[in-house]
């Protein structure tokens, strides 16, 4: 064969250009130009968005009627419109699991898999564009090459992409403003994606070395082709171990794992790939030193109270364990020395317990809602940290702990700009949405309606958040604001025993409905009441909704609602633009997407109908 010598390969030595290098580089800066394109945009539409949020604030603020969240103008209804059919298109998750080990073969939301396919058609007229060569060309005899070549660069290129996935400080969520774990799907699938252009890679080589009956003696004088096959073969075990189910099996050793495996990797990418690939290389190593540094900067600064005020002489700060129904419990940081958003989480350290671990936390309240600017955390204990930090805070309940804090994290939700806010919690998801809705009644918002759904097993767990709702509720009726918040229980109880405890309830206001009837029967309560124990097994949750009081707190022991019974009321009542924030289980984000989805098609939001626009964010358990 004419291509014995591999000329095309430079000789093989791989350490000048290659015959098809050109026109490689100029492929590998088109990819990055993608991504820079990419980044762009969504910047811009952050821009946007903060924009349109200060302007519906202001108008609010100058005109408390007014619903500045309804467009006025041929631009505004057309950038409405355009955004609902987004919306639409992206936020539904139309095939779901919920078995054990069948949950993490969900697909993804068809907004993430429309990203992934785009990705993947780009890098495929990446790899195949001029590279398919008829047996008239000139080049035929280095067909196998050409396409092995590229698929190199195409899989050279995307390294510095994965990693830069992986960092918490990246340039890409300092632009757009997405938080770094709202890209970890990404990161997991440009691993994947790189993983099999690779195989397109060695492939294509291994073909040619096979019709020419030289695989034995590639292996013996080019040392390189060992690390290359080394570095898929170290992506391929970085895949693997990073599936859902082994992540969660000890998310310790699997971080401590990937840790190693992506520094060995660079090690072996960096002896393979030529010297004028190594860029790549070095870019990946950038983006991870710059992460790494900032991080330390940030952290150390933090816990040594640096530029604090809190006047701590020690780094860290105290920390107290309060046990919780439901194996649950709350951690009150204290002394904070800086500020954080309603729904943003931290990295927390406790060496006493576990050392060397960071584990995330959201933060269950708000900067300004504790006395002395504490930080509060309700943990639910599964295995490992959590497990041990419960039991020790069983044996010892007055224990004081050092904790190390890194943080805050995320880019929660700007709810300030919307006119009706839904929210729904599941369990312990409640520590992502109370300090939503905290916060929104501690700073000026659009907002003239809101309504929190907690769904529980057991009325005992009402402890985990009581108090801070009750307090929320008794504000919104001192400033005349629409809040009702709405305990569902889903425990099946007798009514005996579900009234005989009432917890940190002041007063109960029980409410007996018969099917498809009003209330019968309303005991033990005056008007004034904003707290109410609800048994109703069979009426629609929308009726309920339109008796309640304009600020109330009611507990319903119904079992769990339907999403639609939570979201359909409050969206039809919307006079300007929703948001609906769920925070929970695969299951009831699933359905949440699926309905938010079908109810604005079926409203034909922006559409010339006159309804308004849904916004949905949801937070799910576990990343």
């Amino acid at each position: 064969m004419s291509g014995m010598d591999m000329s095309g390969m430079g000789g093989m030595d791989m350490s000048t250009s290659g015959l098809f290098t050109p026109v490689n580089m100029k492929i590998a800066r088109a990819y990055w130009g993608m991504i820079a394109g990419a980044v762009g945009f969504l910047a811009c539409l952050r821009f946007v968005s903060i924009i349109q949020s200060r302007r519906r604030r202001n108008v609010a603020s100058k005109s408390p009627h007014a619903i500045p969240s309804r467009p006025n103008g041929v631009v505004s209804q057309a950038y409405a419109t355009a955004t609902a059919s987004l919306r639409e298109m992206s936020y539904p998750q139309p095939i779901y699991f919920t078995g054990r080990l069948s949950k993490y073969f969900s697909p993804m939301p068809v907004g993430q898999s429309l990203v992934l396919v785009v990705y993947w058609i780009v890098l495929l007229a990446f790899l195949w564009t001029g590279t398919i060569l008829e047996k008239d060309d000139p080049m035929y005899a280095y067909k196998w090459e050409k396409v092995g070549f590229r698929a190199a660069w195409v899989s050279v290129s995307q390294i510095p992409f994965v990693y830069l996935l992986s960092c918490k400080f990246n340039p890409i969520s300092i632009l757009t403003g997405i938080s770094y774990e709202r890209f970890n799907w990404l990161h997991r699938w440009a691993a994947r994606t790189v993983f099999l252009t690779l195989i397109v890679h060695w492939s294509f080589f291994f073909t040619e070395w096979s019709l020419a009956d030289m695989v034995q003696m590639e292996f013996e004088m080019m040392s390189m082709v060992k690390y290359g096959f080394g570095a898929w073969s170290v992506i391929g075990w970085m895949v693997l171990s990073g599936f859902g189910f082994f992540r969660k099996m000890n998310y310790e050793l699997f971080v401590a794992q990937h840790i190693c495996a992506a520094a060995v990797l660079l090690w072996l990418i960096f002896i393979h790939v030529p010297a004028y690939a190594r860029y790549n290389v070095y870019m990946a190593i950038g983006f991870v030193a710059f992460d790494w540094t900032a991080r330390i900067v940030w952290n150390v600064s933090r816990n040594t109270h640096i530029f604090g005020s809190s006047g701590a002489k020690f780094p860290g700060y105290s920390a107290q364990a309060e046990i919780l129904p439901g194996n649950m419990v709350r951690l009150t940081v204290e002394d904070i020395d800086f500020q954080w958003k309603a729904g943003q989480h931290v990295r927390l350290s406790i060496p006493c317990l576990r050392p060397f671990e960071l584990h995330p936390f959201t933060i269950a309240n708000t900067s300004s809602s504790m006395p002395n600017h504490h930080m509060t955390m309700v943990i639910k204990a599964h295995s490992g940290f959590s497990k041990v930090l419960h039991s020790t805070a069983v044996k010892s309940p007055s224990r004081n702990y050092r904790a190390f804090i890194s943080g805050p994290w995320g880019s929660p939700p700007d709810l300030s700009h919307f006119e009706t806010v839904v929210l729904i919690a599941c369990s312990s998801g409640a520590s992502f949405t109370t300090p939503l809705v905290e916060e929104l009644f501690k700073n000026p918002s659009c907002a003239k309606t809101v309504v929190l759904h907690w769904i529980v097993r057991s009325r005992e767990h009402f402890q985990w958040f009581g108090s801070t709702l009750e307090n929320v509720v008794k504000l919104a009726q001192e400033t005349q604001f629409s809040l009702q918040v709405i305990i569902h229980i889903t425990q099946s109880l007798e009514p005996s025993i579900l009234f005989s405890n009432r917890t940190s309830l002041q007063t109960a206001q029980i409410q007996k409905y018969a099917p498809n009837e009003d209330a019968r029967s309303l005991e033990g309560s005056s008007s004034g009441d904003s707290v109410s124990s609800t048994m109703d097994e069979k009426s629609p949750l929308s009726s309920s909704y339109r008796r309640l009081a304009p600020a109330s707190l009611t507990m319903r022991y119904s079992g769990r609602p339907t999403v639609e019974s939570m979201i359909r009321s409050p969206v039809e009542h919307a006079l300007g633009e929703t948001a609906v924030v769920v925070c929970g289980g695969l299951s009831i984000t699933a359905e949440v997407r699926n309905f938010v989805t079908a109810l604005s098609d079926e409203r034909a939001v922006h559409k010339g109908t006159g309804a308004q626009g849904i916004y949905l964010f949801a937070e799910s358990f576990g990343w």
